[in-house]
């Protein structure tokens, strides 16, 4: 049987109290605050009756300061997502009689996506930032964590098929139409494969009990892993999965869309040269194909940047935690902050193919106060 004290700050108690431990042996286990086995030099050796635990974490400052940015956060990522979808869905229904082209259905699948990580990785950890225990059940933890993992694969896999369908309509203009029709199939197994790949987390993360003077439940990995090697492999598959292949798919794409836009970019200027009557056709046509680079330079450059300026230093202070295991509240700490940094992605999303994609500048104004104001938008984000 475990008893557990009260705080006590009574002087005569407390001396009451500590004669009893000290004399009493009727087999009861009591549970004492830190402070206060400090306090009559009580340690574990001493007595096996006597469990001294500290007290459970409570709400600091900047625990405090990191929810309301976090709150702030996915407040601006909500807005965001929610007019980029209500802006595609209405320029569908706009171009209904005009064939629909695959990008602007996997932007809208990306809102969506970036919805769900602002609902469970922003909303849900400035949540949990400021309550600090885990206050729900078990099932809830799992699904919890469940739910973040699959929002950043989903958010990550659309990201690629937005590549690759960028690099079959320049490559493959022909199949470009049927690739829009089969877009549903893709984005069906993006869905699938980031629900599969996010199982994991359902057997990995439970709830715990703290070992606290207080009641104290996280929703933690604690027990799962037997030896450390298997954290780091879980780490390894879960950093190539989401960040390294759709990197260099992304990477691979882009620069194979450029080159092929510049081969047909000669091609018309070879063909121009050779053919005078075609002259004012192939200079027509010669635009068209430099437009197109331009914007998907422009489109290649800022979606690879971006993905590798706001991932690049989660994962890589991930792999260092993981395999060099510096100090380990310092880095928490630090991977706490680098990974809301990560996640702030789903904010500069929608200004980035609303940019591109949705917003289509004036003949007057040109591409350049588009691009202009883009940046002037991503530089008001970041002040």
């Amino acid at each position: 049987m475990q008893t557990l004290f009260p705080n006590i700050s009574d002087e005569t108690t407390l001396r009451q109290l500590q004669d009893h431990l000290i004399n009493s042996d009727d087999g009861h286990r009591f549970i004492l605050p830190l402070e206060l086995c400090d306090l009559w030099n009580i340690t574990v050796s001493s007595s096996s009756r006597i469990q001294c635990l500290e007290h459970a974490p409570q709400l600091t400052s900047s625990a405090r300061t990191r929810a309301i940015v976090l709150g702030v956060m996915a407040v601006i990522s909500f807005i965001g997502n929610v007019l980029t979808i209500i802006s595609i869905r209405s320029s569908r229904r706009r171009r209904r009689n005009q064939n629909w082209s695959a990008v602007y259905a996997l932007i809208l699948h990306l809102s969506v996506s970036d919805l769900l990580v602002t609902i469970f990785c922003i909303a849900g950890e400035a949540l949990w930032s400021y309550t600090v225990a885990w206050t729900a059940d078990n099932v809830t933890c799992k699904l919890f964590k469940f739910s973040e993992m699959f929002a950043l694969y989903l958010s990550t896999f659309i990201l690629v098929l937005i590549g690759l369908d960028r690099f079959v309509a320049v490559r493959y203009p022909i199949k470009a139409i049927s690739t829009a029709k089969r877009c549903g199939r893709f984005v069906a197994g993006a869905w699938f494969l980031s629900f599969l790949l996010s199982l994991p987390q359902v057997f990995i993360f439970h709830l715990s009990k703290g070992p606290f003077y207080e009641e104290f439940y996280q929703c933690v990995t604690y027990g799962f892993y037997t030896e450390p090697w298997q954290e780091q492999l879980y780490t390894t598959f879960s950093f190539v999965c989401m960040f390294m292949l759709p990197l260099l798919i992304l990477i691979i794409s882009y620069v194979s869309t450029i080159i092929t836009i510049s081969r047909n970019d000669k091609m018309f200027r070879d063909e121009s040269n050779n053919t005078s009557a075609t002259r004012k056709l192939d200079i027509n046509r010669r635009r068209l194909i430099h437009r197109a680079k331009m914007k998907s330079f422009r489109i290649s450059l800022v979606i690879v940047v971006t993905f590798i300026v706001w991932w690049t230093p989660y994962y890589t202070m991930m792999i260092i935690f993981m395999f060099l295991n510096p100090d380990k509240h310092l880095s928490e700490e630090l991977q706490k902050g680098i990974f809301f940094f990560g996640m702030s992605n789903s904010l500069v999303n929608p200004l980035i193919y609303g940019a591109f994609h949705l917003w289509r500048p004036s003949k007057k104004t040109g591409s350049a106060r588009s691009v202009s104001v883009y940046f002037l938008l991503l530089l008001i984000f970041f002040l």
